[in-house]
Order: C-alpha cells, then structure tokens, then sequence
C-alpha cells in the first residue's frame, strides 16, 4: 500500500471515528465541547493572570501603581507597570532599553524608538517623569502587539489590556475574564432545585405571532420548556385555566403575582387563603413570584421595605401552611443595587433569589443614554454574588432589543448577541442559576402606553429564533422537573476581583460569605482572617471600577486569595482562567 493511500485510510477512518462520537453525545453537546476545547487552545500559551477584555465591561480588572499619562493625543503607561501585568522581558543598558513580549520587540535609544517599521509622523519617543518611562499606547500595540483597549479615569489607576491570543477571538468570548468555582459536598436543596441543569422557561402569553400558544414556542425553538409564566394582579382568582394549559404542554407555572393597588390589600383573608388553597389543588411546582421588582421606583409596593417585608412573610407562611408545592421566589430588577438588600426578607423567607434581566439599545427611550454595552452576565452579577452562597438564583425575566423607536432602527445582530452570551455561558459560569425565562413578547404592541419601546420577540424574525434555539439545545437546559438531585454543589463568584502585581485580589465578601472565614480589617492594607481555629495576616488593596450599567461606581474591597489559599492550604486547581476550590 502506498503513502497515499494509507493517508486516506487514516483519514476515512477518523472521519467515522468522528462521526460515531458526534451521534453518541448528540451534536449540540459535541459543539460545546469542540467549542471550549478550541478555546483553551487558543489561550494556552497566555500567562494565568490573561487579560481581559474592557475593563469597563468586563474581564479582568488590573490595578496599577503609577498613573496614566496622557501628551498630543497619546496616553502613556508606566513600563513597569506592563511588566506587573504583562510578563515582559526587559534589559536596560546605558540609554538602551530592550523590551521583548512573546515574538514581540521594541528597542529604545536615548528614549527614541530604534525599530524599523517606525513611520514619520508617528510617536517615536517615550515619556521619562520621576525616574518612571512611560511608553505610548501606539508602541504597545504597534511593537509589541498588545492592544491598549480601554482606560477608567486616572483616580481608580486601572488598564485593561488585549494579548494577541485573545485579539483572535469572538468578541463575546474575549470578556470571559476571570472566575473562582467553589465546589462544597452535602449542599441542602431548595424545593425542586435542579442540581445539574437550569429549568428552561417562557413568557409567550402575548406572543401573537404564535398565537400565544405554549407548543408552538417549543416547537419553533426546538426544545420542550420546563416553566412558563404570567402576572397576576393580586385580588385575581388563581388562573387555573392557564395553569392546566402549562401542565398540559408539558410544564409548570411561575405566577408573577403583584399587588398592584398597594401592600395595604394583602392580608390574611379568604382570598389568600384561597389562592394558597388553588395553588395547592394544582398538584404541581409552582414558582410564586411575589411583588417583583420593588427595589425601583415603578411598583405600587416600592418605598416602604418595612411594609414589604411584613407582607411577605405573610405570604410567605400562609403558602408553606397551605400550599408546600409553592417556591417562593423573591425577585428583584437588575438596578437599581443601593436598595436590593433593604427588602430581603431573609434567608428562611426565601426559597429562590430572582433578578430581572434586559439588554436595551438605549436606557429610558432617549438616544444620550446609549447602552448597547451592556453585558448580561454582568447584569447578572451582583445578585448572583450577593446571594447565591444561600440560595439558587432564578433569571425571572430575560430580554434583548431587536427593534427600538429610539432611533428606529432593527438591532437583531445585537439581539443575536447577547442572547447567545447569555445562554452560552449559564451553565459554565453560573451554575447557580436554576430557571431562566425569555420574555418574548413585542412591545410595540404589548406594552401598556408610555412603554411601547422596546421589540423582544424572538419568534418574528428567523435569525433571532434560530439564535435562541442553538443557544438553548445544550443539555444543560432542561425540559422537566429534575428527580434525585445530587447534594455537590458548584458556586461561582465573578468580576469582583482583580489582579495587582500579579496576586489575585477578591471582595471580601468572597471570603466571608462563600469560604466561611471570618475577617476583620487590621489596617489599612491588611485584614485578619480566621479559619478553623487559625489566624493569618493577609493583605488588601482596593480597586474602583465601574458598575455594570448607568457608568456609577463601586469599591472593590480586595483581599489576597493568593494568600489565603497559600496560608490555610486550600485545596486547588487552575483550569485556564477559571481558579477551583474545594471545600
């Protein structure tokens, strides 16, 4: 046999190799895999602290020590802070500087640039102030191939850089930035918590387009759905009808119930009771989304946590005592985050934290406020980070703008976006998140008056549908109430930390709330930690960065996690830019 012809049978062979493995796992799953596996090629050669991509937005957030520079339009970076961060080789000799980064050169002389691809007309030198050189972002990039991508205010001192690994990658996939996954035994589960999956829910009650019916929508996503839900008015019957035709497409309810006339309403009375009662009768899960949203400003129960919080927890005990197939779901709006936890009932009120989730072009119809930045992961997070160490967190609500009246314009590629970010990274990232539901409904149409802005649907336009139903086929989202769930449990914990001389630094909330360990600042920089009978001296650096929306700020209280896990021995492991514990 010839060289030619053992290379096509080598060849063939593989190719059904390939093909008996895709059938095997089913091709969705085989996508992912090949997906994830391509990516941890393509960042293998990058240092463990990679860059992230717009500081702003996402990734990795890196302190720095000087601060930025700025001369005839070029912002200046100290050279020993692109060391801190970027692992350059440097050699200084006389008035000789050589800067090396992966197959990278830049060659200084006398503080004038020496490389031969130098055009006239560009920055040819670099900035000496106090001792400190600081080179041009047009060098970085130019001469050593890392992109200089976006720069906070000089108060915070903080870059966000792009390595040429991850300038190669989608744009959704290089914001990925860096994640702890904690991973604990013998977690207790919530009523019906799904241990391996995330229910996968609708809003399709307003859908015209498929007759707001349940079995067209799985059928034009190609996927059966685990949960539907409405609104209710508090004062209305329990929609047994509708619930029989959730159960009958093969689903259970959740019922956003409000109090639309005011908390005052809610009492103790036939009518609680009796909804409890009908709930019950029902015989199935249901998700009982009690006064969403009060953290804004927009609900008839917002303003008075006192009162809320009376309320319910009178609904709270009147379901347990009547109606124990119901979740409570406690649900708040992505912002605004000063006045969440003022109406957080407490962790034995509560079976589920929910968070309301939207991706708009623009914020409060007005072409000033453009917001097509926006990451829904990073709309995710803070209420993910404040409460899933004690509870899984249910997506009440997730939409995406695909046509808006601000401008009047069709955004499906912004659609497409962020709803694949959105259901790609769920299940690796946020394996907290057990429910999410799209809410797909046209608002042009739907919305009651004042609020006709905004096109969600995803059944109208083939791109859109066909993005929704790629994103949703993973395993991953399930179609039916999961039976024997494991106790493991795997939380996360993202975008509140940072790096800064190359050490990890992470909120102390991590610590306290996620690992169990008891922290009180010492000084300034540095915090006690106490764990199992241990103390240890750790060092603190804070970091401020800007919020997920609306440009407002927050203050990252940054503790050594480095340290931490170097000092009580915690065990784990690094799988690219994720860090694993294990508890």
């Amino acid at each position: 046999m010839n060289k030619k012809k053992i290379v096509l049978s080598i060849l063939i062979g593989c190719i059904i190799f390939g093909a008996v493995i895709v059938l095997l796992i089913g091709p969705s799953r085989f996508i992912f895999w090949t997906k994830q596996s391509i990516d941890k090629l393509t960042t293998a050669t990058a240092p463990s602290s990679t860059y992230g991509m717009e500081i702003v937005y996402d990734g990795d957030h890196y302190k720095i020590d000087q601060p930025i520079k700025s001369k005839d339009n070029q912002l200046y970076i100290a050279l020993s802070d692109l060391e801190m961060i970027t692992e350059l080789q440097i050699e200084e000799r006389d008035q000789q500087i050589s800067i090396t980064y992966q197959d990278n050169h830049l060659f200084y002389q006398e503080g004038a640039v020496q490389n031969d691809n130098w055009k006239k007309g560009e920055i040819k030198t670099n900035m000496e102030d106090e001792d400190t050189i600081y080179l041009p972002e047009s060098h970085i990039e130019k001469y050593l191939g890392i992109e200089v991508d976006y720069y906070l205010d000089e108060k915070t001192k903080t870059i966000s850089l792009l390595s040429p690994q991850e300038q190669q990658l989608e744009p959704y996939d290089q914001e990925i930035g860096t994640t702890i996954l904690l991973h604990q035994e013998d977690v207790p589960l919530a009523k019906y918590e799904p241990r391996d999956g995330i229910y996968l829910g609708g809003y399709v009650i307003q859908d015209e387009h498929i007759n707001a019916n349940m079995d067209n929508f799985n059928e034009l996503a190609r996927k059966q759905h685990a949960s539907y839900f409405r609104y209710v008015g508090y004062g209305q019957p329990f929609p047994k009808d509708w619930v029989n035709e959730v159960i009958a497409a093969g689903g259970f309810p959740q019922i956003a119930w409000e109090p639309n006339n005011g908390l005052e309403e809610v009492k103790d009375d036939d009518y609680l009771r009796q909804f409890a009662k009908d709930a019950k009768a029902a015989d199935v899960p249901i998700l009982l989304r009690y006064a969403s949203e009060m953290n804004g400003t927009w609900t008839a129960y917002s303003g008075d946590p006192e009162l809320y919080l009376e309320k319910w927890k009178l609904v709270h005990d009147i379901m347990e005592e009547e109606a124990p197939n119901v979740m409570m779901l406690w649900n708040v709006f992505t912002m605004p985050e000063n006045t969440i936890d003022d109406y957080y009932p407490g962790d034995e009120y509560v079976d589920y934290v929910g968070v309301n989730i939207y991706n708009v072009v623009y914020h409060n119809d007005n072409l000033e406020e453009i917001s097509d930045f926006e990451d829904p992961l990073r709309l995710l997070d803070y209420v993910y980070n404040k409460y899933s160490d004690t509870k899984p967190i249910v997506i009440g609500e997730f939409g995406a703008t695909n046509y808006t009246v601000t401008d009047g314009l069709y955004h499906v590629d912004f659609a497409v976006e962020k709803i694949t970010r959105m259901y790609t990274y769920l299940p690796t990232l946020y394996p907290r998140v057990k429910f999410i539901y799209y809410f797909d409904v046209n608002n042009l149409v739907n919305a009651p008056e004042g609020r006709k802005i905004n096109n969600y649907a995803i059944t109208e336009n083939p791109r859109i549908t066909n993005a929704y139903s790629g994103a949703i086929q993973d395993s991953f989202y399930l179609s039916e109430v999961q039976q024997n769930a494991s106790t493991e449990e795997t939380f996360s914990y993202r975008d509140f930390l940072f790096y800064y001389q190359k050490e990890l630094f992470v909120d102390i909330q991590f610590v306290r709330d996620y690992l169990g360990m008891k922290v009180e600042e010492s000084d300034k920089d540095e915090y006690e930690v106490t764990y199992q009978g241990e103390t240890h001296t750790i060092n603190g650096e804070s970091l401020t960065i800007d919020k997920a929306a609306f440009f407002e700020k927050r203050t990252i209280q940054g503790i050594s996690l480095d340290a931490i896990i170097e000092e009580f021995n915690v065990k784990h492991d690094y799988t690219e830019d994720i860090l694993h514990l294990y508890q």
